[in-house]
């Protein structure tokens, strides 16, 4: 390769995996790739972006391909003192855009604005000792910005560098109501090296400028102690892009999340299949083990998954009984992954039906979906604060009876968290058991609760139900029964491996079940089909897709849900009645999908 870059992107994939650096070069495909305009709506950064640029009002952006970009910005940075956005610097074939680039004098402010939240309350409290605040969870963001300071400084060898981190900070709460309706997302732009939104602000930009919720943090300490590693990972990489070849690197448990396993017609063969060849169709795979890395690091088994692949054995039958077995007479992991190397059947241990019988009727089983964006909603929000904007319930009122279903969802430009628990309340009340499929729900009543009280709400009939109704305290009794905790529990499926999420769950049930009822309940949704080999389909993937933009987004998850409240409120569709019809009917349908899938599993438990 003769004319080649080291992005920063670059860098970052290459960090998680040297070998990525050549599937990305090569174009290969991901899984993670989608309708972006979609990712990047969820993702929020471009709007905190874009308010970090309003921050600097004397900012100039660096627009345009690459080459032009960087003559451009060579250019502005002969003045002693100018504000850059999206900078372009390159120095022997490494490449950055630099978020905010602020020169004065020989003095550089390096900027890195980023969406992750950070609380300068615990931040203060920690000051001390930051290394207790920037734990590995933020290794990837100090890395990036060590390789931005590694580029310039080489570019620039005589000038000071200084490091920050702009972000939005949990600790702030805005006075700006509708604030993320000043920022109006434009069309995506890509390109090889880098993708970029344009972002249209609508609003007062001196209000924004008193009452942002962003920080500023200088992290040059945390810096330094990359820069080593940073330095001399670079040299390999380059080394490697020159001659156009992939770096040799060890397969192991650590590919468990690889993104390159999906094919084109480009790349007939994924990334992950090229890096474990005929290993990689081996089934049941050792990855898809439950508990994969704490099983690893068993004692007294240390490594013993690497291990395993290191000698090409990489079938779940491969791993020793022993590794996976219970430890002193306490079960492992709930005994999953020990049920998953030895048991074929499905089955129900006899302890369910003893922790389920004092379940008072009806049953309720409810689902929430919920949004939260960098950028606050409403005022007196925090960054990150969430909105409970729709729930589903079906309701069982006595053995037997078929379910019945009710469901609410807000589509107005509103704070509908308090509305959301009041239709709830009216509708399940005091009576039977509300069943979940996750500790979230509970979560997020005692959320509500607690909003409430902050701000000083009159509504002492959803206080007193939300008191009664969520579980503070370990200690307290609620009415709540989380259905996944079950399943962890008592409940094996072979067709789950380790997993026991209602999206792994529901379509094992339905390869078991033969109730007449479940297929009718199916059917009533237009969601049952069978395969080419008569096997129930996974109803989740029969959800209707939404055509928007010459791109088909479904809402199949929660992220999805998610994606589509945001657009349908806050994105390029707002104004779109049209399409925030489909969206409303595609989150109605998604959400009671929850719900009824809850149902389905306990009519099959109840077959027992």
């Amino acid at each position: 390769m003769n004319n080649y870059f080291l992005s920063k992107s670059d860098f970052k994939i290459a960090q998680s995996c040297p070998a990525k650096l050549w599937y990305k070069k090569h174009q290969f495909p991901t899984a993670t790739e989608g309708n972006e305009y979609m990712i990047m709506l969820a993702d929020g950064g471009y709007m905190v972006g874009k308010m970090a640029q309003l921050l600097y009002p004397k900012g100039i952006n660096i627009e345009g391909g690459t080459d032009g970009a960087i003559e451009r910005t060579e250019k502005l940075l002969e003045q002693r003192s100018v504000t850059l956005f999206e900078a372009a610097i390159e120095s022997k074939h490494k490449l950055i855009r630099v978020d905010i680039l602020e020169k004065k004098g020989n003095t550089f402010n390096l900027i890195e604005v980023k969406s992750k939240s950070f609380d300068s309350v615990v931040y203060a409290q920690t000051k001390r000792d930051k290394k207790k605040y920037f734990d590995n969870a933020w290794r990837d963001y100090i890395q990036d910005i060590a390789y931005q300071k590694f580029v310039l400084q080489e570019k620039f060898p005589d000038a000071k560098i200084e490091c920050f981190l702009l972000l939005p900070d949990k600790a702030k709460t805005t006075p700006i109501d509708g604030l993320v309706n000043w920022f109006q997302i434009k069309e995506v732009q890509e390109s090889a090296t880098f993708r970029g939104v344009e972002i249209e602000f609508t609003g007062d930009v001196d209000a924004l400028q008193t009452g942002h919720i962003l920080e500023w943090v200088k992290v040059n300490d945390e810096v330094e102690a990359e820069m080593i590693e940073v330095i001399d990972n670079s040299k390999i990489y380059l080394k490697h892009l020159a001659k156009d070849e992939q770096i040799k690197t060890q397969i192991s448990i650590d590919c468990k999340g690889c993104e390159f396993t999906v094919t084109d017609e480009k790349h007939p063969k994924s990334g992950f299949e090229k890096c474990w060849k005929n290993l990689a169709d081996v089934t049941p795979h050792i990855l898809t083990l439950g508990q994969l890395g704490n099983v690893n690091r068993k004692k007294d088994s240390e490594n013993i998954i690497n291990n395993l692949i290191e000698k090409r054995k990489v079938s779940i039958s491969d791993i020793p009984i022993e590794a996976v077995s219970n430890a002193n007479g306490k079960p492992f992991y709930n005994n999953r992954p020990y049920y998953q190397r030895t048991k074929k059947k499905e089955f129900l241990l006899p302890g369910f039906a003893e922790e389920i019988s004092d379940l008072k009727y009806p049953l309720h089983f409810i689902d929430f979906e919920t949004s939260q964006m960098a950028i606050p909603y409403h005022a007196g929000m925090r960054p990150y604060g969430k909105v409970i904007f729709q729930w589903s319930c079906h309701t069982i009122n006595r053995p037997g009876d078929e379910p019945v279903h009710e469901e609410w969802i807000n589509v107005d430009e509103i704070y509908p968290n308090f509305r959301f628990a009041n239709a709830l309340m009216n509708h399940v009340g005091d009576h039977g058991t509300l069943m979940t499929w996750s500790p979230y729900e509970n979560t997020m009543l005692k959320d509500i609760f607690k909003a409430l009280q902050v701000q000083g709400v009159d509504d002492p009939k959803l206080l007193g139900w939300l008191e009664r109704t969520a579980k503070h305290f370990d200690e307290d009794t609620t009415s709540i029964v989380d259905m996944n905790n079950l399943a962890l529990k008592y409940y094996f499926h072979p067709r789950m491996g380790g997993q026991t999420s209602i999206k792994v769950t529901l379509p094992a049930v339905l390869l078991s079940s033969t109730s007449a009822r479940i297929e009718n309940w199916l059917r009533a949704e237009n969601l049952f089909k069978r395969d080419a080999k008569g096997k129930v389909r996974n109803p989740y993937e029969l959800l209707p897709h939404i055509e928007i933009f010459d791109e088909a987004e479904k809402v199949k998850d929660g992220a999805g849900a998610m994606r589509a409240y945001q657009d349908m409120l806050y994105g390029k569709n707002s104004d779109n009645a049209a399409i925030k019809e489909k969206y409303k009917n595609a989150l109605l349908k998604y959400c009671k999908l929850d719900t009824l899938a809850m149902v389905i599993i306990w009519e099959h438990w109840m077959s027992f």
